[in-house]
């Protein structure tokens, strides 16, 4: 049997589509059945609860806090927050896993498994795990004869913070027997110091192409819109979005949770959904707004003309996939006030299309040797 260490417990469009993407794909490309390993710590899952739970980590120890603004803006959105409860928990118990949660790494055992592919997702980054999570860097009690893979592990950035490396390269070198990382700019960090091969691959969401994406999808009732999905507010964003809702006298759909106080009558939120609706918002948006790396990699896959935002701390993933697709023009910087005109620029699709396959091929023969 085939494990898969990921953020599918995220109430989170991208890291359950995700999931779901590299578990399909493994399912395609083995003999061996796939299971999603239901490990989720209280102080990872606890921040999509109705009443928030945060972990915070001092000292090397982790304390939870209950997240106020959370609390407040759940509330607000009380009846929508149940409705996306719910659709999202239905996709993870059809598409991933009804196990009951395993909430802590000691209590985790892999050796039913003959290999167990860790990521996609910010596994390795320390802002999102709370610290280095002992069960995605391999420190796992019970491990047995298992292989540990990293595929598409990231760190959000090219690099891990300094107090950070000595644990993480010795966890590693003892535990893992190959990566890869979702970040071109990260490889020659981890070369630095890893014993075994490392590349960089593909997000799993784009090893599948949009025909297999439009299976789950389920179609708006709204038409005529620009998508809107963010990760943090951005105010330049804000601003070059409602000019162009007026522009193209379009209404925006919002995908994401609101923020804080949010009120914006040119905008609607539709947050009842699951991941299956997120897809089919992509498949028939006009065009789309974002700062999210999922919510660029949807409006490439569905072929939509898109901007994207730069991200104030995790840029490297948005600009290492646009160079690769050599769509870098559509970032858009820190500080820049982009044209209305440069949504609407052409893109010649079949060119992308042409360099995703190429890299969707070096990801997939990567999957494959690691079956072998």
């Amino acid at each position: 049997m085939i494990g898969i260490l990921t953020f599918h417990w995220a109430d989170d469009y991208g890291a359950m589509l995700q999931a779901y993407a590299l578990k399909s794909c493994l399912e395609e490309l083995g003999r061996e059945e796939v299971e999603v390993i239901p490990y989720a710590p209280v102080r990872l899952e606890g921040r999509y609860w109705l009443f928030p739970v945060v972990g915070v980590e001092t000292g090397g120890k982790v304390r939870y806090n209950l997240q106020i603004w959370g609390i407040a803006r759940n509330v607000l959105c009380f009846f929508s927050f149940l409705r996306r409860r719910k659709n999202m928990r239905n996709f993870r118990h059809r598409y991933l896993t009804a196990k009951p949660a395993v909430r802590k790494a000691e209590n985790l055992s892999l050796e039913k498994y003959t290999r167990v592919f860790v990521g996609s997702d910010q596994v390795w980054n320390p802002e999102i795990t709370v610290g280095l999570d002992h069960a995605y860097i391999g420190n796992v009690k019970e491990k047995g004869n298992c292989k540990l893979i990293a595929y598409g592990a990231s760190f959000g950035k090219a690099s891990l913070p300094d107090r950070y490396r000595t644990v993480f390269e010795k966890a590693v070198n003892r535990n893992f027997y190959c990566i890869s990382l979702r970040e071109k700019s990260a490889v020659p960090y981890v070369k630095s110091f890893f014993h075994g091969n490392v590349t960089d691959v593909l997000d799993p969401t784009l090893l599948l192409r949009s025909k297999e994406w439009k299976k789950i999808g389920r179609t708006p009732e709204q038409k005529h819109y620009i998508l809107f999905i963010y990760t943090e507010y951005n105010a330049q964003m804000m601003e070059y979005l409602r000019d162009l809702s007026v522009k193209l006298k379009k209404k925006v759909i919002q995908v994401s949770m609101p923020w804080p106080g949010q009120r914006k009558d040119w905008l609607d939120v539709e947050i009842k959904g699951g991941p299956s609706e997120f897809v089919g918002f992509f498949q028939h948006a006009d065009c789309v707004v974002t700062n999210s790396f999922h919510g660029m990699v949807f409006s490439v896959l569905m072929e939509k003309n898109f901007l994207v935002f730069g991200h104030s701390k995790r840029n490297a993933r948005m600009e290492n996939f646009l160079e690769k697709i050599e769509l870098k023009s559509r970032l858009i910087e820190q500080g820049r006030m982009p044209a209305k005109e440069e949504m609407m620029q052409e893109i010649d699709w079949e060119r992308v299309g042409e360099f995703i396959e190429k890299e969707r091929r070096h990801s997939l023969d990567y999957i494959k040797s690691m079956l072998v």
